[in-house]
């Protein structure tokens, strides 16, 4: 990526623990960051409605997000108390290559942290991580008849986090083990690619679960259709 800077930052916080760091850390790394605190699920989609019609994409060489919200198994609700929430499924489609073509071809980097506010909703297992599919099924999609030979679901890296949202309820800082070992790893001098780095993530998460009670676990998922290998260092 050659772009400077390489593109947008979205950081939308609605617990208000991880701004500061995350801001510092994409900053560093060449981004434009873009941040908002405390929104409403009404709020979060003007804000991503807006950030995915800017014109600025066409000349950035890549798009990060990362939301950290309350919200169900599948969706985000915000500051709202009561809200059916917004479906993370469809988070991601407002960046998909037709929906957002200024962005088709181009790395759309997803970080989520959900504090799931109903019981039950967290798997019992330590950490899953599920691939996206592979570069072949997305390139063999994208061979139809048009102009784009791109497919619109390509590009995409997508790493959710779940965690009961008890967690905020601790007296200490209530920061985000996931989001703060992200920055760790994002905030080394040294060249890694995203999928190294978000295994040694994984690693460490894994270690962080083995040691604590099942409410204070934290469940890492991760999607991907990146076709090609992605490295960011600071700059």
């Amino acid at each position: 990526m050659q772009s400077k800077p390489l593109g947008i930052c979205l950081i939308i916080d609605c617990v208000g623990n991880d701004t500061g760091i995350l801001r510092d850390t994409f900053t560093s790394l060449g981004y434009e960051v873009q941040s908002f605190l405390y929104l409403s699920v009404d709020d979060i989609i003007k804000v991503l409605h807006k950030v995915a019609r800017m014109p600025q994409h066409q000349d950035y060489d890549s798009f990060v997000c990362v939301l950290v919200s309350r919200g169900g198994s599948q969706s985000v609700f915000g500051v709202d108390e009561t809200h059916s929430g917004f479906p993370l499924d469809h988070i991601r489609r407002l960046f998909m290559g037709d929906v957002c073509p200024s962005l088709l071809g181009k790395p759309k980097i997803f970080f989520i942290q959900n504090y799931v506010v109903s019981e039950g909703q967290l798997e019992d297992s330590s950490f899953l991580e599920v691939d996206g599919p592979s570069v072949k099924d997305v390139e063999s999609k994208a061979r139809q008849p048009g102009a784009c030979t791109i497919h619109r679901e390509a590009d995409f890296f997508w790493s959710l986090c779940k965690a009961d949202v008890s967690l905020l309820k601790r007296p200490s800082s209530s920061s985000s083990l996931y989001l703060q070992c992200l920055c760790e790893k994002l905030g080394r001098e040294r060249k890694c690619s995203l999928l190294e780095l978000h295994i040694e993530l994984n690693s460490k998460v894994y270690d962080w679960n083995s040691r604590v009670s099942a409410k204070k676990r934290y469940y890492v998922w991760l999607q991907h259709t990146l076709r090609k290998k992605l490295i960011l260092s600071c700059t």
